[in-house]
């Protein structure tokens, strides 16, 4: 009877799917400090190869020209929420505002879900209150 009853347990554990952590853009209550530190690395090339920080400077201040600055609040494709910074570093930026180089998505990386979110974060950090 156990045998059956664990058997059991385990298929209707299976057929549940996981959390869909990476599907759904984060919310800036759940935002740790552990995420926020990624991102800066991936920011700062030092994990997931992108190299966001050749554009919009090692400080996140902007680049005349090249890529704006991430650090003052002011949103050119969009309105600064962890779902929009998460979109548009998915997507890039084919027709950038203010710069001569568009943004490819990811920074033209390959980054996987978990690094585009840390790195959504990592910037929205520094437009927090």
């Amino acid at each position: 009877m156990r045998a059956r009853l664990m058997t059991a347990l385990a298929l209707m554990t299976a057929a549940v799917p996981p959390p869909a952590l990476a599907q759904e853009p984060l919310r800036a209550d759940t935002v740790s400090a552990a995420v926020v530190a990624e991102g800066k690395r991936v920011f700062e090339g030092k994990a997931g190869g992108a190299l966001c920080f050749s554009c919009h400077g090692f400080n996140a201040q902007g680049m005349p020209g090249i890529g704006p600055n991430l650090r003052d609040r002011k949103w050119l494709h969009g309105d600064g929420t962890l779902a929009f910074l998460e979109k548009v570093i998915k997507a890039g930026v084919t027709k950038p505002k203010e710069s001569a180089v568009p943004m490819l998505p990811m920074g033209g990386a390959q980054l996987n879900d978990a690094q585009v979110k840390a790195v959504a974060a990592y910037i929205y950090s520094m437009n927090s209150p």
